[in-house]
């Protein structure tokens, strides 16, 4: 089974590969079948719920998480969530989470373990690489095969360019399109070409992007709830964490039934505090609290214009920019779509089913059939997430830049292998290291753009372990090892291959290791 999966802050919705289609799964609960998964967590008499089933017990909570994606972000892997009680680790928490929407997805499926998935994952553009390092480790900890973590407005704009005839007008093989995407809490704003190849295979390209970590919808609904709260003469200080959730949870519910049209929008605050009386906002007065937000979303996309001159494109030609395609759970918001419309007028198309166009984007991706490419560069970074701080902390070490990677030629003009070595002193009685490619590196270093996880491999540091197979379970941080000198010796040959060369100089031992082909 092939599945796209968009993680989402507040929702995570699953697209499915189905002979060619690639529909939204749906997921029974109370209410009826619904297309997502809540991404919230709670509390409930010291155990942690998850989605639904936090959902359906939420008035039992001691503690509620309205994103658990949200209270992960930016945190290393052994990082306290001290929203909770029971004071998780960030890793201990996504994996559940993961888990929980894996089971679900099953469900919904029939299709029990151990039955294969594989699935392409969205991450946000700006995700840092911790962020991405979390999630890949979430889905493989489920169970799922991981085939790539696309950026989220890629994938919207694969899911754009798959039903949209612009991309096959053969006078017009290349066509650019502005994804505008915000989520529940995170907004990114890239510039795609698209392109069609050989074949009939379909190219994508991420030529910019711009991004905020912590702008989306549940800023908007604090927004709300900060006037309404305001209007109700509640004090929001006094307000517990619990009960804040609940109460933004109520300003959402009224946020995303305004409509065009609307006058008026009811908070019933007594969802969250008992005896307090509704509270009914001038729609215009909701439109206003929101508003330095929603500016704040417009600002990046002015950036993101301005910079498509110089790959050549005129923003103003509708020949060539196909759309401001307007996506994410938040994009709905009557004051998202007014905005941007005053500003972009015709240029801006709002996807037919918002909150799930990048599930389906990495559907389409996840097709074998649909002969997508998705494509930031002739070649790609290589490189391997480490321990740092003593394994407080995962860095992404670039082995080989995308520029330089090309194999060099010898003394009789025959290509020779590329060589990268790294050597080091270990803290840990096994080394665990899992090879990565990326498209392109962050401002920090870390991998950004299409990431796609590679084989892991495991390396006994400790010359008493060099017989032993199941490494995994003697792995302990061990500072006692730095009288150990590793050496790494990575070879990058014509066709593309890579392998490794790991040894204990000190001891006398090593291991080689074929990693793949870097295409």
């Amino acid at each position: 089974m092939r599945l796209g999966i968009d993680l989402g802050t507040t929702r995570t919705v699953v697209a499915r590969v189905d002979g060619g289609r690639h529909p939204i799964v749906s997921f029974d609960t109370d209410p009826g079948r619904v297309e997502w998964i809540p991404g919230c967590a709670i509390e409930v008499e010291g155990a942690r719920l998850h989605g639904w089933d936090a959902v359906h017990r939420a008035h039992e909570a001691s503690a509620i998480l309205r994103s658990v994606k949200r209270a992960i972000s930016g945190l290393s892997h052994d990082a306290i969530v001290d929203a909770l009680p029971s004071r998780p680790t960030a890793a201990a928490l996504l994996d559940e989470h993961v888990a929980h929407v894996i089971a679900r997805v099953r469900a919904a499926l029939d299709h029990p373990a151990p039955a294969p998935i594989s699935a392409m994952i969205a991450v946000p553009a700006n995700a840092t690489s911790r962020q991405r390092w979390l999630t890949l480790e979430a889905f493989r900890h489920a169970g799922v095969e991981v085939l790539g973590l696309v950026n989220e407005p890629t994938a919207a704009g694969i899911e754009y360019a798959h039903r949209h005839l612009g991309l096959d007008n053969k006078r017009s093989p290349k066509r650019y399109l502005v994804v505008y995407d915000l989520g529940g809490g995170t907004f990114d704003t890239s510039a795609i070409s698209l392109q069609r190849g050989e074949g009939g295979a379909r190219l994508f390209e991420l030529l910019a992007t711009e991004g905020i970590a912590r702008l989306g919808g549940d800023d908007l609904d604090e927004a709300i709830l900060a006037l309404a709260l305001d209007r109700a003469g509640i004090d929001a200080t006094r307000l517990d964490p619990t009960t804040r959730a609940r109460a933004a949870d109520a300003a959402r519910a009224a946020k995303e039934a305004l409509g065009s049209h609307s006058k008026n929008a009811m908070i019933d605050l007594a969802m969250a505090i008992p005896d307090a009386a509704p509270i009914v906002l001038p729609a215009a007065d909701v439109l206003r609290a929101c508003e330095p937000l929603v500016d704040r979303t417009l600002a990046l996309i002015d950036r993101l214009l301005a910079m498509l001159p110089a790959h050549g494109i005129d923003p103003e030609d509708a020949r060539q920019l196909g759309a401001v395609y307007v996506v994410g759970g938040g994009a709905a918001f009557v004051g998202v779509l007014k905005a941007l419309r005053h500003k972009l007028g015709r240029k801006v198309e709002l996807a037919p089913v918002p909150y799930a166009a990048t599930a389906i984007g990495l559907a389409v991706a996840a097709d074998l059939d649909a002969g997508i490419f998705v494509k930031e560069g002739i070649t790609r970074h290589f490189g391997v997430w480490r321990e740092a701080q003593g394994g407080r902390e995962k860095i992404f070490d670039p082995i080989f830049d995308k520029d330089e990677i090309a194999p060099r030629l010898d003394e009789d003009g025959a290509s020779a292998p590329r060589i990268v070595e790294r050597r080091y002193r270990p803290r840990h009685t096994v080394g665990h290291l899992r090879f990565l490619e990326c498209a392109r590196r962050d401002d920090d270093g870390g991998p950004a753009g299409d990431l796609t996880p590679w084989r892991e491999i495991q390396f006994a540091y400790d010359p008493a372990l060099r017989d032993h197979d199941d490494l995994g379970s003697f792995a302990r941080s061990a500072p006692g090892l730095a009288t150990q000198e590793i050496r790494e010796q990575y070879r990058y040959e014509r066709d593309g291959s890579i392998t490794v060369r790991i040894d204990n100089l000190t001891s006398g031992y090593g291991r080689t290791f074929e990693l793949g082909r870097l295409e």
